[in-house]
This record gives structure tokens, C-alpha cells and sequence, in this order.
């Protein structure tokens, strides 16, 4: 029974940790966004609406990878121009403050979902930028580059319980 709630005791102190995280990097992701609609005019974050039309227009099943993109980099003036894939560039955003990366992209850790990781891989307009906020500085990736860059990697399963019914 002490193992038990000894157990319970260290996920109650995890989960605000775990929470505190997420919201730390959810900040970052956001600096990102801003570091980049100041230095890259043609950078926006499309509303759900748009991302559905390019998501079409490329072949991409918005269900399953909706998530997968942070914004856009246009090729055209306006998103009203928009006729195919040569017209923009998909943006997956990855942040760093790391204080140790003094050039993009060397240095940078990072996670990449299987679907983001995917979608890089198979289509040709999908770009991973890598942000460093305090540099106020990118850099953005192609895959074969991704691939030549990656000193190490390792594949993270995230569980899900279901409910008790």
C-alpha cells in the first residue's frame, strides 16, 4: 500500500512540472512566430479555413495532419493568389533560447511528431524552420539537409489511456 501511494504521491508532483513545460514551450513557439513575421514579411499563421485549401490543394489529409504545420511562408502577395503548391511553403516551427547554439541550425535539440516528420519527408514544399529567439535569427531545412544535420535520434511513444466506462 506505501508503494502505491509513494507512487501516486510522484505523479501528483510530475504533472505541474509536466504542465509547466508545455506552457514554457508553448511561450517559445509563440516568440517564434513573432521572431519570424518581423524578420520574414511574407510569413502568416493560417486560420483553419485556409489550412484546409492548401491542405487540399496539396493532397494532404487535414484530419491526420492538421496539426503538423505552424504557418506559412508565400511565394505569391496574398493568399487570394494562391493556386498550387509552388505558391507557398508549409512552416514547421521548432524554438531554441539555448544560450550553447551560437549558429542555426548546429546545436539544436528538438522534437518532431512521426506526423510532422512524415509530411517533411513526402512533400516538397513543407520546410522545418528552426527559430533562435534570442538571436532573433532562423534557418530553414529541407529534408535531405534534416537528414545530414541529425547527430542522434530517438522515437518517444505518447500513451493515452482510455476512460474507465
Amino acid at each position: 500500500m506505501t508503494n502505491f501511494i509513494l507512487s501516486h504521491l510522484r505523479l501528483i508532483e510530475f504533472r505541474p512540472l509536466s504542465r509547466k513545460q508545455n506552457l514554457s514551450n508553448l511561450k517559445t513557439e509563440k516568440e517564434g512566430i513573432r521572431v519570424l513575421k518581423s524578420l520574414l514579411p511574407s510569413f502568416f499563421v493560417p486560420n483553419k479555413q485556409e489550412k484546409i485549401f492548401l491542405y487540399q490543394i496539396s493532397n494532404i489529409d487535414y484530419r491526420k495532419y492538421s496539426r503538423s504545420i505552424d504557418g506559412v511562408l508565400l511565394n505569391v502577395s496574398s493568399m487570394c493568389e494562391v493556386k498550387s503548391t509552388d505558391d507557398f511553403l508549409f512552416i514547421e516551427i521548432k524554438t531554441t533560447r539555448s544560450k550553447s547554439v551560437t549558429e542555426l541550425p548546429f546545436g539544436v535539440f528538438f522534437g518532431l511528431t512521426k506526423n510532422e516528420e512524415d509530411l517533411f519527408k513526402s512533400i516538397i514544399n513543407y520546410r522545418l524552420c528552426i527559430v533562435h529567439v534570442l538571436l532573433d535569427d532562423y534557418y530553414l531545412i529541407k529534408f535531405d539537409e534534416y537528414k545530414n544535420l541529425i547527430r542522434s535520434k530517438r522515437v518517444q511513444y505518447q500513451i493515452n489511456f482510455k476512460k474507465k466506462k
